[in-house]
């Protein structure tokens, strides 16, 4: 299980705010942020994600010593470090001269400090020599992907006619004790299935977009945005 404990540096010691009480073994653990809100990510032995929040007023939390789980994915491959990294803007990635990015770094400060410009994503390494990356996104954001990934699982074909959807749900331990008696929380888009949209035809891209009240342009400032977070180097 993941336990969250705060130094205290006026008695030296180390104090324990909340757990999740769930018996479930833990390879790796991360931090994920944007703006004020922090989440912890594990990863466990069934190769998932899961997303906890310490958030004492929840009434789940039981009182504040519980951490609550907001989201879970299932990655479908092993890893045992997961690494932070700052999330870089759009405006800056495509800068091409230092003058340039001199100039993306003056108009960001112009326009202020957004959460969109303090998020720090995870990356990890896989053992069968896969590489992924988390991404932290804003609620509008969420929901207009979360809407096109849904359309577009019903739209387009499938690999061996298997089910995206069912793939990505959250699996459950065997072992007696261990499983989460709370129902799947998902909130974890799928990038694999979104990036799909770039290489359909303009014609699909648009009815596609229409399918869910926004606009081709619109998404694909979306995806290159998070394109954008997820480079590291």
């Amino acid at each position: 299980s993941l336990h969250f404990l705060v130094w205290r540096e006026s008695d030296k010691s180390l104090t324990l705010l909340a757990k999740d009480y769930e018996p479930n073994p833990i390879y790796s653990a991360g931090l994920l942020s944007r703006g004020s809100a922090m989440s912890f990510v594990v990863h466990d032995e069934r190769q998932n994600f899961q997303f906890l929040q310490y958030s004492p007023k929840d009434d789940e939390a039981r009182g504040g010593n519980k951490l609550v789980v907001r989201a879970d994915f299932h990655l479908g491959a092993q890893t045992i470090s997961l690494q932070s990294h700052w999330c870089r803007s759009s405006l800056l990635v495509g800068s091409a001269t230092p003058s340039i990015s001199f100039s993306a770094l003056r108009q960001q400060d112009s326009m202020g400090r957004r959460e969109e410009d303090q998020r720090f994503a995870i990356h990890f390494g896989t053992s069968d020599g896969g590489y992924g990356i988390v991404v932290p996104i804003s609620e509008q954001v969420y929901w207009r992907l979360a809407a096109l990934q849904s359309v577009m699982t019903n739209a387009l074909e499938s690999n061996c006619a298997l089910s995206q959807r069912a793939w990505r749900l959250y699996r459950r331990t065997t072992r007696r004790g261990g499983c989460r008696s709370n129902d799947r929380k998902k909130g974890v888009l799928d990038a694999i299935l979104l990036k799909r949209f770039l290489d359909l035809c303009l014609s699909q891209q648009e009815e596609l977009a229409s399918a869910i009240g926004s606009t081709v342009d619109l998404i694909v400032d979306n995806l290159y945005e998070l394109e954008c977070a997820s480079s590291v180097i």
